[in-house]
């Protein structure tokens, strides 16, 4: 699946997204991360190469929709979305969000409704789920990245955070502040994320081919294995074997 002779490779796709560690990101000038390495093995057994170009997230889904790059990564499926993009069969990837509270905060997590009353910290521009969106039983505080709210919260700001629980725990290891802030058991939602494609010429024929790859190499026997290797939970792709 990962030998492809380099003339093999015909389109080169691009793709806009924001940085997004540890899902995707750039290091030293090169894209990394876990949805990166899945999408790499997936476009390889396609023959097709693809480079992604990080900027503003805003500016990622103008550039989509007025056509200057060939989709986006990390995208949650809309009805709005889907009038101008081409959404694969299958997901990338599912994301859970989970609430993040301090280690000695006696608090536990059982359901949105045990959030009455609370302060707490969300990104902009963020989804966390209808219920969780919707709801008028807690205060949210909104801010621009997750460190943000990982310090108003140590600093007792805030009561808790909602997040995705594993880039919340990337971030707090970053911050050197795993011991300090821990995720509630349970989560608020799953999130499936997937690779978006424009409506450029051909793109259809590819998502369509793209989500046939994704699911052949999910239900395979080396899924499990190569994910573990790549730091991915199965759980994280399912139905990974």
């Amino acid at each position: 699946m990962l030998l492809t002779s380099p003339c093999a490779f015909a389109k080169t796709l691009t793709f806009a997204t924001d940085p997004f560690p540890p899902f995707y990101y750039e290091k030293n000038g090169k894209p990394q991360g876990m949805q990166y390495e899945l999408a790499k093995i997936i476009f390889s057994s396609m023959n097709t190469r693809f480079k992604i170009k990080f900027v503003p997230w805003k500016r990622a889904l103008l550039m989509a929709e007025s056509g200057k790059v060939d989709g986006v990564f990390g995208l949650r499926r809309t009805q709005e979305r889907q009038r101008w993009m081409i959404f694969p069969e299958e997901p990338l990837m599912n994301v859970y969000t989970v609430i993040f509270k301090r280690a000695d905060d006696p608090f536990v997590f059982d359901g949105i409704p045990s959030l009455a009353g609370k302060n707490i910290g969300i990104i902009k521009g963020y989804t966390y789920g209808n219920e969780f969106d919707k709801s008028n039983l807690f205060r949210k505080e909104e801010v621009a990245n997750l460190r943000q709210n990982f310090l108003k919260l140590k600093a007792g700001r805030i009561d808790l955070v909602a997040g995705y629980r594993t880039v919340g725990l990337h971030v707090l290891k970053e911050m050197d502040m795993l011991g300090q802030i821990v995720k509630c058991r349970g989560k608020i939602h799953v999130s499936p994320l997937y690779i978006g494609f424009t409506n450029n010429p051909g793109n259809g024929k590819i998502s369509r081919k793209f989500s046939k790859h994704l699911i052949r190499f999910k239900t395979s026997d080396e899924c499990e294995e190569v994910m573990r290797s790549i730091g991915i939970l199965p759980e994280l792709i399912s139905p990974c074997k």
